[in-house]
């Protein structure tokens, strides 16, 4: 009975000590400047951007996001071929390891498909990101007026 409550001891002395660096480290992953473009009310899709800074020492991954405000997500990017601007859908988008993801127009965005209701600027939306790991996080979108050309592209 002695050993296993010493083994036991032993084990939490080295447990607490690793469960409370983790939550002074907090989350590495910080979710800033989210925002979806207003499009007239009859849109099928509306484009989704926001900011990923990773603190953290290893490299990951936004790998789906989810919202009851459209029917699906989808993860894109925007690139030039051809002179035609053309979006491909993407497994994944990579969040660097002390960097920063940006999805912005033109570039990595989010088109949020078939909107559950007609959203206005400054409407919020709520989402919630998933990276590769399995974590999730939860974060809230602003709707705001266009910003720059617009969002209208080919898929591939």
């Amino acid at each position: 009975m002695r050993t296993d409550l010493r083994s036991w001891l032993a084990g939490l002395l080295v447990l607490v000590p690793l469960a409370l660096m983790a939550a002074a480290e907090g989350d590495p992953l910080v979710v800033e400047d989210a925002w979806i473009r207003e499009a007239p009310p009859n849109a099928m899709a509306l484009a989704g951007y926001l900011s990923i800074e990773n603190r953290g020492k290893t490299d990951r991954a936004l790998v789906a996001v989810h919202s009851p405000a459209f029917t699906r997500v989808e993860l894109h990017r925007s690139i030039q071929e051809g002179g035609v601007a053309k979006m491909v859908p993407q497994d994944s988008m990579p969040i660097p390891a002390g960097g920063r993801l940006v999805l912005r127009p033109g570039d990595y965005h989010l088109m949020m498909m078939h909107p559950t209701r007609p959203l206005q600027a400054g409407d919020t939306v709520e989402a919630t990101l998933q990276f590769d790991d399995g974590a999730t996080q939860e974060v809230s979108f602003q709707v705001r007026r266009g910003h720059g050309e617009m969002h209208e592209h080919h898929h591939e």
